[in-house]
């Protein structure tokens, strides 16, 4: 039994003290490894490695070729914006007729569609008021006559040795305030118009059509209340809301041609003018475009749809497929920094036309810029078109 014992012990301390085998080396060095790299291989996308901070990619030599890179330049670059439309006035072309003081409309003479003359009597209006503004020339009237006799006066009592210097001077400035009041009640009641006591005779300022009376007979209206709307139905243009990006594309003088709904045919015109403002809901800004004929059998409020000539200075032009969509609100293209690396850039475009869209800002003359096969660079963006 004690042999027995110490053969145990001995064969147990042997196996203590052997080494492990070849297999279970290569399974704990293995283990190892995968456990070092796991990290950066979910970090990085397949066939991509960041090699530095500033998202530059390089992509290794068996993906190149899914990639095309080409050196752009500035080119002239001619295209037709497109841009919803509407025919509207000149704004020389209307007018409005409204109420200089509060009163009561006691006759008018005009309807929608009449055709006036500048002169017209359009209305005559009854006010208490304009009673009381004609009432004060009478009295001013009255108060500068009776200044001037003071003021003589006292200019022939000092001539004479009998009056004093200070009650000429008080003399003349009564004089002069009451001058003042006399030319503040001329000017009132010349803004009011003609007529007499409390009527008042509006008439039209331009020659045109009346688009539209806001009241009727009988009718009280404040200060202020525009009674008629005017317009010369000749005097027309049309109005074309193009997106912001688009607007450093067009020059006054541009071609345009317009296709109205209520014309078999388009009608053709130019650019005369660019507005500075901008509709801040809609990135638009309008453009005013004059016809070429002005015979035309328009109306004002009529839809069109306008074709510009987009003929402005040299520009890079890239196809859409260069161009990437981040954030659904940044566009980036990737530019060739090196042999195989690249960097995303942000670009402002212009709107695509066949294919093509115009870069306005962001890359500049050799740039070699990635034309086809960007989205292998960054499958998180989308194509523009």
């Amino acid at each position: 039994m004690r042999n027995y014992s110490l053969l145990f012990i001995s064969v147990f301390l042997l196996n203590g003290c052997t080494k492990p085998t070849t297999g279970e080396a290569d399974r704990k060095q293995s283990s190892a490894v995968s456990a070092e790299t796991v990290k950066p291989s979910q970090a990085e996308p397949s066939g991509l490695q960041h090699i530095d901070k500033q998202k530059a990619i390089s992509i290794p030599i068996e993906s190149r070729p899914y990639i095309t890179v080409a050196a752009v330049s500035p080119q002239t670059f001619t295209a037709t914006v497109q841009a919803p439309s509407r025919v509207e006035f000149r704004a020389k072309a209307l007018s409005t007729v409204g109420a200089v003081v509060a009163g009561r409309l006691g006759k008018i003479n005009v309807q929608v569609g009449d055709r006036v003359k500048a002169g017209t009597a359009l209305a005559t209006l009854e006010s208490s008021e304009a009673a009381q503004m004609r009432a004060d020339i009478a009295r001013s009237k009255a108060e500068l006559q009776r200044a001037e006799d003071r003021a003589k006066r006292q200019a022939i009592m000092q001539k004479s040795g009998v009056g004093l210097e200070i009650e000429r001077a008080e003399a003349d400035i009564q004089l002069r305030q009451a001058h003042a009041d006399y030319e503040r009640s001329v000017q009132a009641v010349r803004l009011l118009g003609e007529g007499a006591d409390q009527s008042i005779v509006l008439r039209a300022p331009i020659d045109g059509v009346v688009l539209r009376v806001n009241a009727s007979i009988g009718a009280a209206v404040e200060a202020g209340s525009v009674l008629f709307e005017l317009g010369e139905p000749g005097a027309l243009w049309i109005v074309a809301d193009v997106f912001d990006n688009d607007l450093p594309l067009i020059e006054k003088g541009a071609k345009a041609s317009m296709q109205i709904s209520a014309l078999p045919e388009p009608v053709y015109g130019h650019v005369v003018a660019i507005s500075a403002a901008m509709q801040p809901d809609l990135r638009r800004g309008a453009v005013y475009i004059e016809f070429d004929d002005a015979n035309l059998p328009l109306k004002p409020g009529m839809f069109a749809r306008a074709s510009i000539a987009a003929a402005g200075p040299r520009r890079i032009v890239l196809p859409t497929t260069a161009v990437l969509i981040k954030d659904k609100k940044h566009t980036v293209v990737y530019v060739e920094t090196a042999d195989g690396q690249f960097e995303p850039r942000n670009v402002t475009i212009g709107q695509a036309r066949d294919g093509q869209v115009p870069v306005l800002e962001g890359l500049g003359e050799g740039d070699r810029v990635v034309i086809s096969g960007a989205l292998l660079l960054d499958s998180a963006a989308a194509m523009l078109l």
